[in-house]
């Protein structure tokens, strides 16, 4: 084998070259495969990484994280386009996690990521003012407005009795700072139930001004079967899929943590893979 062969085939084990094995096939088909990509390099990661392990199996789902290497983390647009680039179909599940995070972004940085997200078929769980608003709500409600700053909910996160290990959270460099390690895990397991609760109730206190924010009728979050040039879904009607109006502008929705309806989807049903069609569909049953 030449030089140049070995490092072609080099490249595409990483993940550089154009040739790659599809992530569906090393997976159980009996589980529905859903690609995450997230802003964040570790947090994020870590949390999906534990939904895999303590209800992957028992759900039937398996939550692929499409990791980057940049340690600063990916800007709003870049999380949807690395969504985009690891899934195999245009009908693959995708999900896009970002923050609001005023302090590196711009309200059109939101808005562009929103829009190239619904054109192609993206679910995007908007965390407002950041991440760690989701982690909170698992031990306790928080409503204040923050205008994109984290540094209370970061505050009360590492002060709540219940959240054993956060006491340092943020305030190391490196992985351990923001990684969720055994102690944390812990505190959050079992109380998903908790923080989806919570984070379905800040959606009807959205700022909106003419109202209609509600998660009340989101009882399933259905799968966006494609492309907005198969679907015609408009804007609207995939702004109406998160709970808010159709008009609701996603920079305004102080606080909001989205995270919860990927949970919901995640446990709502279980699937089967087709052998011959080699794609997921729904097996119409709830747990």
């Amino acid at each position: 084998m030449s030089g140049d062969n070995r490092r072609s085939k080099r490249r595409d084990r990483r993940g550089g070259g154009a040739v790659r094995r599809p992530v569906s096939s090393y997976q159980d088909p009996t589980r529905r495969l859903v690609y995450v990509a997230a802003e964040g390099a570790k947090t994020e990661g870590d949390y999906i990484a534990l939904l895999n392990r303590a209800y992957g199996a028992e759900k039937k789902f398996h939550l692929h994280f499409c990791r980057h290497g940049d340690p600063n983390g990916l800007r709003p647009v870049e999380v949807v386009k690395r969504v985009l680039a690891a899934a195999q179909r245009p009908d693959d599940e995708k999900w896009a996690l970002f923050d609001r995070d005023s302090g590196d972004k711009t309200p059109e940085d939101i808005r562009e990521a929103m829009r190239l997200a619904a054109e192609h078929g993206v679910h995007v769980a908007l965390s407002h003012p950041s991440f760690e608003l989701w982690l909170l709500l698992h031990f306790k409600q928080h409503t204040s407005r923050e205008s994109g700053r984290s540094t209370t909910v970061l505050d009360r996160l590492r002060a709540h009795p219940d959240a054993a290990g956060f006491a340092d959270y943020a305030s190391q460099s490196g992985d351990r700072g923001k990684g969720l390690g055994d102690r944390r895990e812990r505190a959050l397991l079992g109380r998903e139930k908790t923080a989806i609760d919570n984070a379905r109730a800040l959606v009807a206190l959205c700022p909106h001004p003419s109202g209609g924010c509600s998660a009340r009728h989101l009882t399933k979050i259905e799968p966006i079967p494609g492309p907005r040039s198969e679907t015609k879904e408009t804007y609207e009607e995939w702004n109406r899929r998160t709970g808010h109006a159709a008009t609701c502008d996603p920079v305004q929705r102080d606080p909001s943590a989205d995270v919860w309806r990927l949970l919901v989807r995640s446990a709502s049903e279980r699937t089967k893979r087709s052998n011959r069609t080699n794609s997921f569909r729904s097996a119409n049953r709830t747990d």
